[in-house]
């Protein structure tokens, strides 16, 4: 639905002669490397997703995703996807590494301080927190039985790190595999 609603905008924008730019997307995140930027990966599409190694359904899904997407890609070397997570109380840059390579070798786990997560969400338009006892809570505590959610779209960054398009995390492979064809063949 949102990205009918994107496409619909862009559209509507087109015919009204109003030019339409990309969204800037800036992070400063880490790795088990250390520091990671949007300009880690010079040239490359940054395929891009939000969750946490605990979650239950959306985000295994995303990333299962990922790993038959890049097995479809005519070429994937040219694209980065990335899972930043939304729960880095939890999810330190090990433990998202073991996630990640779990479902495929190539998907980079990002993780970082609070604020640094919140930027980037803020940039997509994303939103995720966390609740204890049926109440909202701002920062969660380590050891404490909290409920985590987040925005679960997946999106495309340019080597120029501008927002291009957003997909549904339920878009599947076959069909998120041809949208990115059809982006990367032209590059």
């Amino acid at each position: 639905m949102f990205r009918l609603f994107v496409r619909m905008f862009l559209v509507i924008s087109m015919l009204a002669g109003t030019q339409v730019y990309a969204r800037q997307i800036s992070f400063d995140l880490e790795n088990t490397q250390g520091k990671v930027t949007q300009a880690s990966y010079p040239g490359k599409y940054l395929l891009l997703s939000l969750g946490y190694t605990s979650c239950p359904d959306i985000c295994p899904t995303t990333l299962y995703e990922y790993a038959a997407t890049l097995e479809q890609l005519e070429q994937p070397d040219a694209i980065v996807p990335i899972f930043v997570t939304i729960d880095p109380v939890n999810d330190t840059a090990e433990t998202l590494l073991s996630y990640t390579e779990y479902f495929d070798k190539r998907i980079v786990g990002l993780t970082g301080a609070m604020d640094n997560i919140k930027a980037l969400t803020d940039q997509l338009g994303a939103t995720f927190g966390y609740r204890l006892d049926g109440k909202r809570i701002d920062i969660p505590e380590k050891g404490t039985a909290y409920t985590v959610y987040h925005t679960s779209l997946i999106y495309l960054i340019n080597p120029e790190g501008q927002l291009v398009d957003v997909f549904d995390y339920q878009i599947g492979a076959d069909d998120l595999a041809a949208a990115l064809n059809k982006v990367l063949v032209k590059k």
